[in-house]
C-alpha cells in the first residue's frame, strides 16, 4: 500500500488487524513531524503503529536532512541506526547568484561548500529589454522591470533567467507563496504580449502536449486564469492550489520531457521527481518565515536528479543577495543564504505536540504571554466556549504590544487542535483491551510518542500529566465502550465528536426522510460550516454563497464556473478591515482543500454515529451518505464519474466528459472498464484532446 498518514490512520482505525500483516514500513518525508496538523497525525500514527505491528517488522524513515536523526531513530527503532548521506551527491550541482552592478548582469558561481569562495562567473547574462507599450500607456516598460524603490525585482529576473535558460533543460522557478507563483504566470503573459525578444519554453516543448495541457487548464480554470494563459507558452504552475488532475498531467509531461518550465512552491520538494536542470530561487521566505534549512536542501535536491541529468544548477535570482553581501545594513540576507547552504545547520526534527507548552507570542514574536498547558486544557475541558474568547481578552489587554486578534486566535486554535489530536489518539486505543485503558496504559502510550522521547524531564512530566488529564475526561464523559469505539474512529477530539453525535441524535428522523444530495447539503450545511476550519473558507463575507458553491462542486461544475458564481453574487474575501476579490486559486482551495478533506471527514463521522444507532432503516441512509461523502471529496455528480476518477482518470472534467460522451450508465468499476473496452475508438477520440498522462492511464485500462 502507498498511502498518506491521514488515510492510513483512517484505515487502521477501522481495520486494526491489518497492522499485523505488515512486514515493512517505509516513512517518506520523515522530517514532517513538525509540519502543522499533518505532523501531529504523522507522529501519532507512528506511535500507534509501533504498538500494533509485529516486533520483527522493519521500519525505515527517509528524509533528505534531519540533524537529530539519531534521536528520531532511537525513538522509532530503539536504536540510533542512521545511514548518513548528507554529503553524497549523485550528480554535480552548482550554486550561482545573479549579480547586476553594470549594464549587463552576470551569474557568480560559488563553492558548494563555502559560499564566500567564488569559483567562476558567466558574464553578460542579464540584459534589460524595452517592451512595447499597450494602448493609453505613457511610460516605457522594461523587462526585467525594477521595483518602485529602484531595486532589482528578483521575481522578474528569475523569469528572465528561466526564459533564457529553457533551451538548455528543465526549469523550475521556486516561489515561497502560492499567490507569487500565480503572479509570475501573469507577469510572463504580460511581457510576452509586449514582444519580449527571447525564445519561449513552448519552442522547446512538444507542441501537441502544450495544446492538450492548455485545453485541460481552460476546462478547469477558464481561459483567463493566469495558469491557463501561461500554459499556452509552455509555462506551468505547480502548487497546493493547482487542481489535482492538472498537477498530475504537468508532472508527467515534465518527466517525459514534453514540457520544460514550471513555476512552483515547496510542493516540488514533496516527493516529486522531475528532470530539472535549473532551479531558480526567487526568495528564501515562505510567507513571513524563512524557509527551513532542511526544507531548502530537500528542495534543491530536485535539481540535477540522478538518472535525469548529469548536473544541476541552483540560481538565486535577487541580485541584492550577492551584490550587497558586504553592505553593513544588507549583509544579513547573505548570511541567511550561507546558513541555508550549509546542511549541518539543518533544524532538528521536533514534535508538534511539544508546542502546546509554548507561550502566546505577539506578531513579531518578541513579546510572550505564558499560558500553562494544564490550565489551558482544564479550561477547554470545562468550558470550550470560554476558551474561544481568550483571544479577544488577550488582544484587549495587550493589543498595544502587537498582539492582534487574528494572530492570537490562530495560536489558540492550534493548541485546541493539539488537545483534540491527543484525545482522538487515546480514544482509538481505549478499548483494545477488555477493561479499557488503565492509567499505566495511558502512561505507556504517552511515553511511546516522539514528543516524550525528545522532551526534557520537566516536559516529560508535563506530557504525562496532560495525557492523564485528557484520559480522565474521556472516562468521565464516555462510560460506554461502544460509544468510545465510535468516537475513536471519527478522527475528531472529544468536543467535536460529542457535537456531531448530538447533531445526529437530534436530526436522525429528518435524515431518514431525505431523498437527494441537495436535501443532504441543506440539512448538514450548518454542521459543515462549523467544522471546516480552512482559512479561505472562513473568509467569505457572504456564507450563503459558500453553500451554493458546495452544491455546484458536487454537481461537477468546473472551478471557473464556481468563481463566476462568486463574482455574480458579489461575495468578497474578508481581509482585515478590507474586502478582496476571490481568485481562481481560492476556489480550488475551498473545494479541493476545505470541502474535499474537512467536509468529507465530517460526513464520515456522521456515518459512524448513524451506524452506531443500529436501526434497520439506516442502511439506505448510510449508502446515500457514503455516496455524498465521495461526491464531496471528488466534486463529481454520479457513482460512474467517481468510479472512473478512482480508476486513474483523476480529473473532474475528463471523467465527466468520458461518461457523458460514451453514455456510460453502469456503476461498478469492472463494468466501466468493460464499457470503455467495448467503445475503445470513441474513448480514445475523447481522450486524445487531453494530456499524455490521461492517455497513458486509459491505455492501461483498455
Amino acid at each position: 500500500m502507498v498511502v498518506t498518514p491521514e488515510k492510513l490512520v483512517y484505515v487502521l482505525r477501522h481495520t486494526p488487524e491489518l497492522a499485523s500483516h505488515v512486514g515493512l514500513l517505509v516513512f517518506d518525508e520523515g522530517h514532517q513531524f513538525d509540519s502543522g496538523t499533518r505532523g501531529i497525525t504523522y507522529e501519532l500514527l507512528l506511535t500507534s503503529l509501533r504498538s500494533m505491528i509485529n516486533d520483527d517488522t522493519q521500519k525505515v524513515l527517509i528524509s533528505a536532512v534531519i540533524s537529530n536523526a539519531g534521536a528520531v531513530g532511537e525513538w522509532l527503532n530503539g536504536e540510533s541506526n542512521v545511514v548518513e548521506g548528507t554529503n553524497l551527491y549523485p550528480t554535480f550541482r552548482s550554486i550561482g547568484f545573479a549579480s547586476w552592478l553594470d549594464r549587463l548582469g552576470r551569474i557568480e558561481y560559488v563553492d558548494l561548500q563555502n559560499a564566500e569562495k567564488g569559483e567562476f562567473f558567466v558574464p553578460r547574462v542579464l540584459e534589460r529589454f524595452k517592451l512595447a507599450r499597450k494602448p493609453r500607456e505613457r511610460l516605457d516598460r522594461f523587462f526585467p522591470q525594477k521595483k518602485a524603490n529602484g531595486e532589482e525585482d528578483g521575481q522578474a529576473i528569475a523569469l528572465y533567467l528561466g526564459l533564457k535558460l529553457a533551451p538548455s533543460g528543465g526549469i523550475a522557478i521556486f516561489c515561497g507563496r502560492k499567490d507569487t507563483a500565480a503572479g509570475i504566470c501573469a507577469k510572463v503573459v504580460d511581457v510576452i504580449e509586449r514582444g519580449i525578444p527571447l525564445p519561449l519554453p513552448s519552442d522547446f516543448s512538444d507542441q501537441e502536449e502544450i495544446v492538450r495541457l492548455r485545453t485541460l487548464h481552460i476546462a478547469n480554470l477558464g481561459d483567463n486564469a493566469p495558469a491557463s494563459e501561461s500554459a499556452a507558452h509552455g509555462i506551468f504552475s505547480h502548487h497546493g492550489n493547482t487542481p489535482h488532475g492538472i498537477r498530475l498531467a504537468v508532472e508527467f509531461a515534465m518527466r517525459e520531457n514534453l514540457v520544460r518550465f514550471v513555476v512552483c512552491t515547496s510542493t516540488l520538494a514533496q516527493g516529486v521527481n522531475l528532470p530539472i536542470r535549473y532551479l531558480i530561487v526567487t526568495s528564501v521566505y515562505q510567507g513571513m518565515e524563512r524557509i527551513k534549512v532542511r526544507d531548502f536542501h530537500n528542495l534543491i535536491g530536485r535539481a540535477g536528479r540522478a538518472g535525469m541529468h548529469t548536473e544541476g544548477s541552483i540560481l538565486f535570482a535577487d541580485p541584492i543577495l550577492y551584490d550587497k553581501r558586504k553592505d553593513r545594513s544588507e549583509k544579513w540576507r547573505w548570511n541567511q543564504v550561507k546558513t541555508l547552504l550549509e546542511p549541518s545547520n539543518s533544524e532538528p526534527c521536533i514534535s508538534n505536540l511539544l508546542s502546546i507548552f509554548d507561550p502566546i507570542l505577539n506578531n513579531d514574536k518578541k513579546i510572550r504571554i505564558n499560558m500553562e498547558a494544564m490550565d489551558f486544557a482544564k479550561a477547554y475541558i470545562s468550558n470550550p466556549e470560554e476558551v474561544s474568547k481568550y483571544a479577544v481578552k488577550i488582544t484587549k489587554l495587550h493589543g498595544d504590544k502587537g498582539f492582534t486578534l487574528a494572530g492570537v486566535e490562530s495560536q489558540i486554535s492550534w493548541k485546541i487542535s493539539l488537545i483534540s489530536a491527543i484525545e482522538s489518539f487515546l480514544l482509538s486505543h481505549w478499548d483494545e483491551s477488555k477493561d479499557g485503558l488503565s492509567e499505566s496504559d495511558v502512561i505507556n502510550l504517552t511515553e511511546a510518542t516522539l514528543a516524550f522521547s525528545l522532551a526534557d524531564e520537566k516536559n516529560q512530566e508535563n506530557i504525562r500529566n496532560l495525557f492523564r488529564l485528557l484520559a480522565e475526561n474521556i472516562v468521565n464523559k464516555i462510560s460506554d465502550p461502544d460509544v468510545r469505539r465510535v468516537f475513536g474512529r471519527t478522527l475528531y477530539g472529544m468536543q467535536d465528536a460529542q457535537s456531531i453525535q448530538g447533531w445526529v441524535q437530534e436530526n436522525i428522523t429528518q435524515l431518514l426522510s431525505l431523498n437527494s444530495a441537495k436535501e443532504f447539503l441543506d440539512l448538514v450545511w450548518p454542521l459543515l460550516a462549523t467544522h471546516i476550519h480552512n482559512k479561505v473558507f472562513q473568509k467569505f463575507d457572504n456564507p450563503d454563497v459558500l453553500k451554493e458553491i458546495a452544491g455546484q462542486w458536487i454537481a461537477g461544475k468546473p472551478f471557473c464556473d464556481l468563481l463566476e458564481t462568486i463574482h455574480q453574487r458579489g461575495a468578497k474575501m474578508i481581509w482585515g478591515s478590507k474586502r478582496h476579490e476571490f481568485k481562481i486559486d481560492h476556489v480550488v482551495e475551498v473545494c479541493e482543500g476545505a470541502l474535499a478533506y474537512d467536509g468529507a471527514l465530517l460526513i464520515g463521522a456522521l456515518c459512524e454515529f448513524i451506524e452506531a444507532l443500529e436501526q434497520e432503516e439506516t442502511s439506505e441512509l448510510l449508502s446515500s451518505l457514503q455516496l455524498f461523502q465521495k461526491r464531496l471529496k471528488y466534486g463529481l455528480p454520479t457513482e460512474t464519474t467517481i468510479a472512473l476518477y478512482e480508476l486513474g482518470l483523476s480529473d473532474r472534467v475528463i471523467s465527466q466528459d468520458l461518461v457523458n460522451t460514451l453514455e456510460i450508465t453502469v456503476r461498478r468499476k469492472y463494468e466501466i472498464v468493460k464499457a470503455l473496452q467495448e467503445n475503445e475508438d470513441a474513448a480514445m477520440d475523447v481522450i486524445e484532446k487531453y494530456p499524455a498522462y490521461f492517455q497513458e492511464r486509459i491505455e492501461a485500462l483498455l
